[in-house]
């Protein structure tokens, strides 16, 4: 057999549009996730004339449950991935013969799925390996194969090594930007402010550390932004945070972490106890349900309140209130807040860091959750990002886990974000 390659067809895109619909009008209830993957998403590229959909869903029995619904629509269902992973389901559509669709339904954080839409993503931001690739599949297609795995083997190299820069690339790309702003939120900061907080910052290449010691845990005591932990850096982290009481954290990325810095690590004092997931996506409009409270754009007026709610429902010391009411107004720092008949009921900010930003200080009264606010605080800042000229956003969270479930995951998950990784973080405790 032959494998077509025909050149891109902007259609595509909309006949993706056009059969996602389909798919969610009988199963919106089962999917979190649904995006166009493979080459017949990239503008410009030639490609298969099959049109690749990636589902996520949230557990296995979601998974099983949309097999029926993805048939009743003209869908068949193989077991072709089973033997790598069973819970990877895989779908194919034909027409007269002519398979126009396929069909790949993971968990929604599944790494398949992430490398597969980061290679695409990568693509689009790398012309010349664009071209590589494209050429690649032309002279593949002038090939005979015995079968469509065989001339898909075949691509494996390239395929890896372009997965590999592209991990590299968005993990160095949310590191870099979420250090930049972390800076930033600090910056504008009065010395009495920082008095007031009992607080110290560090910076030391792309990484920067944080200190207040009138609070104990480590979100407001960490080192981040670590590209490469060696001995010295070390000593110099733990010179920064000597005799601050209560615990402190390096947030180290996976591509920074091996066994020898975990063996360093331990010998220093320092414990893995958690990690914190990080995500990214582009600024592409992101479709939100809407809500019933009223979100808007504010500035200096609103500093003190946006400050005081975000530190009570964080439990943040308030001595920090004027450290985070500072970075309102600034340029680089916009922010919202969620308003029932003017009663503040919640806030977030987005940090523009270039043609990058960093999602911040979301939060939301009890009272008034489960009702959209977060997501349409989320919308709002992407669309804020995207007007000021940013390519890609990045944001981090909590682990999600059964003992500890967090919605918020889910939420970005839901909302286009592709999980990068987990940083673990690495925690030392002082004596009181």
């Amino acid at each position: 057999m032959r494998v077509e390659i025909v050149p891109h067809d902007p259609s595509w895109k909309k006949k993706y549009a056009e059969e996602a619909a389909k798919i969610i009008s009988v199963s919106s209830d089962l999917i979190l996730t649904i995006e166009h993957g493979g080459s017949t998403a990239i503008d410009g590229i030639a490609a298969k004339p099959v049109i690749d959909i990636y589902i996520g869903v949230k557990n296995e029995n979601d998974a099983d449950a949309l097999v029926k619904k993805l048939v009743l629509i003209g869908y068949e269902y193989t077991n072709a991935f089973a033997d790598q992973k069973p819970f990877h389901k895989y779908f194919r559509k034909e027409i007269d013969g002519e398979r126009l669709f396929q069909i790949h339904v993971l968990m929604a954080s599944d790494p398949f799925k992430r490398d597969d839409m980061m290679f695409k993503d990568y693509l689009t931001l790398m012309p010349d390996l664009l071209k590589q690739y494209e050429t690649l599949k032309y002279s593949l297609g002038e090939k005979y194969w015995y079968s469509s795995i065989e001339y898909c083997e075949a691509k494996t190299e390239f395929i890896i090594s372009v997965k590999n820069k592209a991990l590299n690339y968005f993990s160095k790309l949310y590191e870099e930007t979420e250090s930049k702003a972390t800076y930033l939120m600090h910056a504008y900061a009065s010395e009495e402010d920082l008095r007031r907080a009992k607080f110290k910052i560090l910076l030391h290449n792309n990484l920067i550390a944080i200190r207040t010691d009138i609070f104990p845990g480590f979100s407001l005591n960490r080192a981040l932004g670590i590209m490469k932990l060696d001995e010295s850096l070390l000593l110099q982290l733990e010179d920064f945070f000597k005799e601050k009481p209560g615990k402190f954290a390096l947030q180290i990325p996976p591509f920074a972490l091996n066994n020898d810095v975990k063996l360093m690590l331990k010998s220093h004092g320092f414990e893995y106890v958690n990690s914190w997931v990080t995500f990214y996506r582009d600024s592409s409009p992101i479709n939100s349900r809407g809500t019933d409270i009223e979100i808007r754009e504010i500035g200096k007026k609103h500093a003190g309140i946006f400050a005081y709610m975000s530190n009570e429902i964080f439990s943040f010391p308030h001595e920090t209130d004027g450290i985070f009411a500072s970075t309102i107004g600034k340029n680089d720092w916009i922010a919202f807040m969620a308003f029932n008949h003017d009663v503040p009921v919640g806030a977030a900010s987005v940090c523009i860091t270039g043609d990058t930003a960093y999602l911040s200080f979301a939060n939301v009264l009890p009272a008034y959750r489960r009702r959209g606010v977060q997501s349409a605080l989320l919308a709002k800042r992407v669309d804020a990002a995207r007007e000021r000229g940013v390519k890609w956003i990045v944001v981090d969270t909590a682990e999600n886990s059964d003992e500890h479930p967090n919605p918020s995951y889910w939420n970005m998950l839901r909302h286009g974000f592709r999980l990068l990784y987990n940083r673990p973080n690495y925690v030392k405790i002082n004596p009181e």
